[in-house]
């Protein structure tokens, strides 16, 4: 049984879909990806992973999304795959397309965060909300959904037929992010915090994460608190529309802000820096449903985050955190605020953020979740 797995990004691959394309392989599939190469597809491909290179743009040039298509008709009609099953916006758009037009037996759709969402433009909420809905619809066999919101949209729209729309949810491995693993105090001597108490973000530095009210929001704490970190974690991904230089991130501020902020750019050893947190953050404006907070979570960290789909199905008010208004620096300070004058209430949430993890974001329980459909097709018991 043959997969391909498709993503717009090699980036993707490394940071959300390796436990996936693993266990497959694990489970006797043969599992290849296509995606935009770069370095780290290269560095993959090193590792042993199947990697092919199609030259997805993450942006509206329809004569590259031509391009893209036929590049993707022509890898499917060379390998013959009984399975495509993509991934990110633009590039499943494609991908499912491409397998419809070459038949390919079993066409799944995992929808990380639908691109349209409560933030968004009412004239481009619509047109993305409809050819969304078109292709569920039209050319996909089964969607996977990350977020619960997400799945209970498209059932009451009508997507597709219930018993093909499925929710996975989204999850980590619970041995990797194990604060039990994790030596805090040497960590936290290596990045130089001594008794700082530190917030912790992590994702690509784009506007729509909320880097810009996050900064704002610590120039305000700076004000309240004088032992305070900000540690910003990532880097840009190719393709991203509204990236922002890690150079310029603190230009204009003050020094006595500045000193305390620390970029450390992407980083490999992500279960170390958040152990060495305090509190994890994650302002954004749109997501899906982010694995960085399931990260936090596992890690026994309080979180603040932004009250928008996916961070309010992981985040509840007064459990393990805080939700605060997307876009509003000083409704993040306040939230942020709340927990560093209160190392009790700091602790009492990251215990609970470890229990929720356990219960509900697992990854093994994710991963059985898709492998139940694709062992269902290979027996021969699915409906397609």
């Amino acid at each position: 049984m043959k997969i391909l797995q498709v993503t717009a990004v090699d980036f993707t691959v490394k940071k959300f879909l390796l436990p996936l394309v693993n266990d497959l392989e694990s489970k006797n599939y043969e599992v290849h990806i296509a995606c935009d190469v770069k370095k780290i597809g290269q560095e993959l491909r090193d590792e042993g992973y199947n990697i092919k290179n199609i030259p997805f743009t993450r942006n509206f040039n329809l004569f590259s999304h031509l391009n893209s298509l036929l590049k993707l008709i022509s890898l499917i009609k060379t390998e013959k795959y009984d399975i495509i099953h993509s991934h990110t916006p633009i590039a499943s758009l494609i991908a499912r397309l491409a397998a419809k037009i070459t038949n390919v037996p079993l066409n799944v759709y995992t929808a990380h965060g639908f691109y349209f969402h409560e933030n968004m433009r009412p004239i481009v909420y619509k047109i993305a909300y409809s050819l969304e809905k078109l292709w569920s619809k039209f050319f996909t066999d089964y969607l996977f959904f990350q977020s619960k919101e997400d799945y209970e949209l498209a059932v009451r729209k009508k997507f597709n037929t219930p018993n093909r729309l499925i929710h996975i949810n989204n999850g980590v491995s619970g041995k990797k992010f194990n604060p039990a693993n994790y030596d805090r105090d040497s960590i936290r001597k290596s990045l130089n915090l001594h008794e700082k108490k530190v917030i912790l973000f992590v994702g690509r530095l784009v506007e729509e994460k909320g880097i810009r009210e996050l900064l704002n929001a610590f120039e305000i704490l700076s004000s309240r608190h004088s032992n305070i970190s900000l540690l910003l974690v990532g880097g840009g991904v190719t393709g991203d529309r509204d990236g922002l230089s890690p150079q310029l991130i603190v230009n204009g501020m003050s020094e006595s802000v500045k000193k305390n902020i620390h970029l450390l750019g992407l980083r490999d050893d992500i279960p170390e820096i958040i152990a060495a947190s305090d509190i994890f953050t994650l302002p954004s404006y749109r997501e899906g449903l982010p694995r960085s907070i399931i990260e936090a979570m596992a890690m026994g960290k309080p979180i603040v985050a932004t009250d928008i789909r996916g961070c309010r199905e992981e985040v509840f008010e007064g459990v393990n955190g805080f939700l605060c208004e997307a876009k509003n620096a000083e409704s993040l300070a306040n939230s942020l605020d709340l927990l560093l004058r209160d190392e009790k209430k700091m602790e009492e949430y990251g215990t609970q953020s470890r229990k929720i993890f356990l219960k509900e974001f697992e990854e093994q329980k994710v991963l059985d979740r898709q492998l139940n459909i694709f062992n269902k097709f290979r027996k021969g018991q699915l409906d397609v």
